[in-house]
């Protein structure tokens, strides 16, 4: 078994570009948050910054766990076994058992 850098496959490289996005969208709303300084009365005020929230909460949302299955899937089924397309299930991997533990043992 062959293992590459750069994914071969066309799912694998769509996994790997879909993990990017994530890194991304995480990126501009963590800058995002630090702009408005935490202020959920800043976000209500404005309707283009409401917009702007939900766009990014929306696309975070999606991003993360369609990288994982697109990631899952070219690894079972063309065997992609590159090391892009197993951070990119790794980030979303990992990020997916914070949110269950945030779920499961509440603070």
């Amino acid at each position: 078994m062959k293992i590459d850098f750069i994914p071969k496959t066309r799912l694998g490289k769509w996994s790997v570009g879909i993990g990017i996005a994530l890194v991304i969208f995480t990126a501009i709303s963590l800058i995002f948050a630090f702009a408005i300084g935490g202020d959920p009365t800043v976000i209500e005020g404005s309707p283009l910054l409401s917009m702007l929230s939900i766009v990014l909460s929306v696309m975070f949302s999606f991003a993360g766990p369609l990288s994982f299955l697109v990631g899952i899937f070219a690894i079972v089924k063309h065997r992609d076994w590159s090391v892009c397309v197993s951070l990119a299930i790794l980030y979303v991997f990992a990020a997916l058992m914070f949110l269950l533990g945030e779920f499961l043992f509440p603070h």
